[in-house]
């Protein structure tokens, strides 16, 4: 009689243990499943963000902003780099070249200038929000929102010119390669 109640006590373990251990793989084999659809992990957005466009229009591009009596403001983007750390800080880095181009004139080559902005950045959901340093004698520079889908982010902002306004719109995309 031992020897039964020992055997039915093996066989009840025995049956216990498969049955835990397919429960386990199905509900691995679910969170599989359902991570790849509903639970991804959003990738960490540190690092560098290299600008592809500018108003749909791949750089280098340029923007005319009309001023007065004809004149425009000539804006050529060559290249753009946007660096988040995980400091919660960023980085704005800016090759340009910028001319007043008369009415009737052509613009002419000037040299290539270069700005940048940094400050912090917070993240919310797919909400990015570069808030800029005030530089020592500026006026304080606008929060720039921005959203993010994968390795992409796209910001938009208002340049302002002598009363006119200009919406620019840059799609960067992450390039491991800077910085």
């Amino acid at each position: 009689m031992q020897r039964r109640q020992c055997s039915s006590d093996t066989f009840r373990s025995v049956s216990q243990v498969v049955k835990e251990t397919n429960l386990r793989r199905i509900a691995a084999l679910g969170l599989f499943v359902l991570g790849g659809t509903v639970g991804t992990r959003p990738l960490p957005i540190e690092g560098s963000y290299l600008a592809r466009t500018m108003n749909g229009r791949p750089l280098p591009t340029d923007l005319r902003i009309p001023v007065t009596d004809g004149d425009v403001r000539l804006f050529r983007l060559e290249q753009g780099v946007l660096r988040l750390s995980q400091s919660g800080r960023f980085t704005l880095y800016f090759r340009y070249y910028h001319q007043l181009v008369r009415r009737g004139a052509r613009p002419v080559q000037t040299p290539v200038m270069s700005d940048s902005e940094s400050g912090i950045y917070t993240v919310r959901a797919n909400q990015l929000t570069l808030t800029p340093t005030k530089k020592e004698g500026a006026n304080k520079r606008p929060a720039i929102a921005a959203s993010i889908s994968g390795a992409e982010i796209r910001a938009s902002y208002v340049l302002r010119n002598a009363g006119i306004s200009e919406r620019v719109t840059l799609v960067l995309r992450r390039d491991p390669s800077y910085w």
